[in-house]
């Protein structure tokens, strides 16, 4: 039986990803959660694995534990180099933990060539999967409720329009909810469903204006799916928008121009859409002004990435 050769270094680069929100957050439905979000061409997150003399790695203690062990378990030279070469920060909305994980593993079992492990990396469950097909199809990903959280199926997938324009708004001095208070949250059920709108808003509404790119439709239609979703964490950002600096300035954009506005996942990280080059060159303008004034605040303008993650080899 011949030994397949390993390859000396593999790479692999993953998409950011926006969250728009969830399509029913009430887990006592027969079918929860899912959610709805878009790949973005900025904020990748690059990894790389490569031969060493030894074990290294630029991870956490708790993420290399877990890789040693999945060593072991598959019986595989441990002496390899893993760095986490390039990504957006944790906990501002863009998915960054999610891309991490979901590459360490594809990463591993593409370097050692192995045809199926013996356990998984991480036992990792999603509440959305979106993060999850953004790394596998990248576009717009329309992700189903789900009975369980181990399934992370796309009930719709679509190449989103290049020349709709995203200005991400960002605020470096908050972090979003995450870890036990994130996992508290949706233990309570006491929130109340507005599920049969937000599918309404999703099926009828933005899944067309994105086949049709119907600018005007897309971004009443998001900017309402946001509101609703929005209100669902009231417990714990007493707004729509964790930054209040960051909600002002949208507040004052959207009242002169037609935007679609939201804020991604538990922020702080928020967007606002736009088909027009000319207002697109008016709202920097008005930026350029309102963000001089914080020390806290910036942005960038980006655009859908209708790719998955590039793997390379050598």
């Amino acid at each position: 039986m011949m030994t397949k050769k390993l390859f000396s270094r593999v790479q692999i680069t993953t998409n950011s990803r926006l969250h728009f929100g969830f399509l029913n957050i009430n887990s006592r439905e027969n079918y929860s959660f899912g959610g709805m979000g878009l790949s973005i061409d900025k904020y990748p997150t690059i990894t790389t694995i490569s031969k060493a003399r030894e074990f290294k790695s630029n991870l956490s203690r708790a993420l290399n534990k877990k890789i040693e062990g999945f060593i072991k378990c598959n019986k595989v030279n441990k002496n390899i180099e893993i760095k986490c070469v390039e990504s957006p920060p944790s906990h501002i909305g863009l998915g960054s933990g999610t891309q991490l994980i979901l590459s360490l593993e594809e990463a591993l079992i593409k370097f050692y060539r192995l045809n199926h492990t013996k356990t998984s990396i991480f036992n990792r469950t999603y509440r959305s999967g979106v993060g999850y097909n953004s790394y596998r199809y990248g576009g717009f990903i329309v992700d189903s409720p789900k009975k369980n959280l181990s399934t992370n199926e796309a009930i719709f997938k679509y190449k989103f329009p290049k020349d709709w324009k995203i200005i991400l708004l960002f605020d470096n001095k908050i972090r979003g909810t995450h870890g036990d208070k994130e996992n508290k949250f949706f233990l309570d059920d006491s929130k109340s469903s507005l599920r049969k709108k937000l599918s309404d808003l999703t099926l009828n509404e933005i899944i067309p204006s994105v086949i049709y790119k119907d600018f005007d439709i897309f971004a009443k239609s998001l900017t309402e799916f946001q509101k609703i979703n929005s209100s669902f964490y009231t417990s714990i950002q007493k707004s729509s928008y964790l930054s209040k600096h960051i909600g002002g300035i949208i507040k004052r954009v959207s009242s002169t121009y037609n935007v679609a506005v939201g804020q991604s996942s538990w922020g702080p990280t928020s967007y606002m859409f736009t088909n027009s080059r000319n207002d697109l060159k008016e709202i920097i303008s008005i930026l350029d002004k309102e963000i001089s004034m914080y020390n806290n605040l910036s942005y960038d303008i980006v655009s859908a990435k209708n790719n998955s993650r590039k793997l390379s080899f050598s």
